[in-house]
């Protein structure tokens, strides 16, 4: 009876190995850039999203109380709220974000960027700015209100009897609500003359912030260098 000789297993040799790891080795490093591309892609869609759905809630909030925007409130906004923030957008807009203000303090993560949550944790949580500064005939005025501001007694400028009440949006008009921004995202790279301090150090989406204009509709704004 006739036996074939045995024969080894067929088999990667070493050289062929080492080849197969050097081109998954360059494939990763094709690859992880353009995964990086999608990803800030997506976060940056998200966040856009997630100011849209804001700037609805204050069109449906200005309709609900006689062409008023909501306020008096912070110049810096943070996603934290709660039944006694009156100068948090959040608290205000809650009926028209399905937000439960209660008393106790809560995150809305509709004010959360995905790639600012990435980048924390923060001193602070500020991550979206008002613009307080519209210019309507010649004079800078804030459509939000002031919060910050204190009445004769020294009470604290929120509540209901604060000394600056926001104005209608119609008063916007005359500036051109599709070129005046509304919103904006927040960094410590901010083109403003004061911001807070601890927040994210620069622009989250790198060469853009994502901005809410006050005919709401949303866009990404080139970064300018701060003066």
């Amino acid at each position: 009876m006739n036996r074939r000789p045995n024969r080894p297993a067929a088999g990667f040799t070493l050289t062929e190995l080492l080849v197969v790891i050097a081109i998954i080795a360059v494939l990763v490093a094709i690859l992880l850039p353009v995964f990086s591309v999608v990803r800030r892609s997506g976060d940056r869609t998200k966040c856009a999203a997630n100011l849209r759905q804001i700037g609805a809630a204050i069109g449906n909030y200005t309709t609900d109380h006689e062409g008023y925007l909501p306020g008096p409130l912070w110049t810096w906004q943070s996603c934290w709220y709660d039944g006694e923030d009156f100068g948090s957008l959040p608290t205000a807009l809650g009926p028209y974000l399905s937000l439960a203000v209660g008393s106790e303090k809560a995150r809305a993560d509709v004010f959360v960027c995905p790639s600012w949550q990435k980048g924390g944790p923060y001193l602070q949580d500020e991550l979206l700015i008002l613009n307080t500064t519209v210019q309507v005939d010649g004079t800078p005025i804030n459509p939000w209100g002031d919060a910050d501001l204190v009445d004769d007694s020294g009470e604290s400028g929120t509540g209901p009897n604060a000394p600056q009440q926001a104005k209608r949006l119609v008063m916007l008009a005359d500036a051109g609500l599709s070129k005046t921004w509304a919103i904006q995202e927040l960094d410590l790279l901010s083109p403003f003359p004061k911001v807070p301090r601890g927040i994210a150090p620069k622009p989250v989406h790198g060469e853009i912030r994502n901005t809410l204009f006050f005919d709401f509709h949303v866009e990404g704004v080139a970064v300018k260098p701060k003066p």
